[in-house]
């Protein structure tokens, strides 16, 4: 019972958060250029539609951090690459636009492989969470930083090199401060969970994970692979410490894991061409209107 609450409730958090971010978007693109960052932010604090967004995002984190509380990490995470799916729909409905077939039949897709790795994979929790494993994490936090870092300084780089080290950077920050998070929520009551230091350890590589992730969204036209990436290596990392680290459970038979990583490549082209139509019908938007179209991805 618990898991399909966990389920439902991560579902619910992906909505919340893709939905708010297409909210906050389209207020930020319905002003004029401002002449400064603080210009912008003052401009885009007025406005309702703007606080209407991080309002719905609040409220998906809350869900998503229940999801956390009260099922594994290991199912929780994947369910979160919804929120491309989400935000398709929240961007063509604001934008008074019907969500196309390739966008529609992309969005089926991804579902349809998240559903079967899910039920493959069948992620269990514990009993009783066992005391976390700190190596597992530090590891991960170590090799996502040195990964990252190596895509910032990589100056004479290729460009799609650079972005795929930051957008592997990213899944790894964010699948590890899920776990964290996860295990902070462990916690018998709110304020000791937020007290604890996987709770402040969480704040830090969420931190990481959003610079890492800007840097690499700005590289050029790459937004297609860096968020196939970011949405492949997020939940792989989250599953694998879900498991060495909170003693969470997922089928590894050699059919099982085989299936696995076909229902995962299933989602990855889905995500894939999402991103590239959703770029492409903002094109579409920009040069038959003239104006500036909100759009996912």
């Amino acid at each position: 019972m618990n898991a399909a609450i966990a389920l439902l409730s991560a579902l619910v958090g992906a909505a919340g958060i893709s939905t708010g971010t297409v909210l906050q978007q389209r207020a930020g693109q319905e002003i004029d250029e401002p002449a400064s960052t603080r210009e912008l932010l003052a401009r885009v604090l007025r406005r309702r539609r703007w606080w209407a967004g991080q309002a719905v995002i609040a409220a998906g984190f809350g869900s998503y951090a229940y999801a956390l509380h009260i099922g594994p990490v290991a199912l929780v995470q994947p369910v979160l690459v919804t929120g491309l799916v989400f935000g398709t729909i929240a961007s063509a409905a604001l934008a008074g636009r019907r969500l196309d077939r390739r966008l529609l039949g992309a969005s089926v897709v991804c579902v349809l492989g998240l559903a079967a790795f899910l039920a493959i994979a069948h992620p269990e929790a514990p009993a009783v969470m066992p005391p976390p494993a700190v190596t597992p994490l530090v590891v991960v936090g170590v090799l996502a930083l040195l990964v990252g870092t190596l895509g910032l300084r990589g100056a004479g780089w290729p460009e799609p090199v650079r972005a795929a080290l930051l957008a592997l950077a990213t899944g790894g920050f964010y699948g590890l401060t899920a776990t964290l998070f996860a295990t902070a929520l462990a916690a018998s009551n709110l304020v000791d969970a937020v007290v604890s230091w996987p709770f402040a350890a969480a704040l830090v590589t969420s931190l990481c994970g959003w610079t890492f992730s800007q840097r690499a969204l700005h590289l050029g036209r790459l937004n297609a692979p860096v968020n196939a990436v970011i949405g492949t290596t997020d939940p792989a990392v989250a599953v694998t410490l879900g498991v060495l680290v909170l003693g969470e459970t997922v089928r590894t038979t050699p059919l099982a894991l085989l299936g696995e990583v076909v229902a995962a490549a299933v989602v990855v082209a889905g995500t894939v061409v999402i991103t590239r139509q959703s770029a492409a019908v903002l094109r579409t938007d920009r040069s038959g209107s003239g104006e500036r179209a909100p759009a996912w991805g």
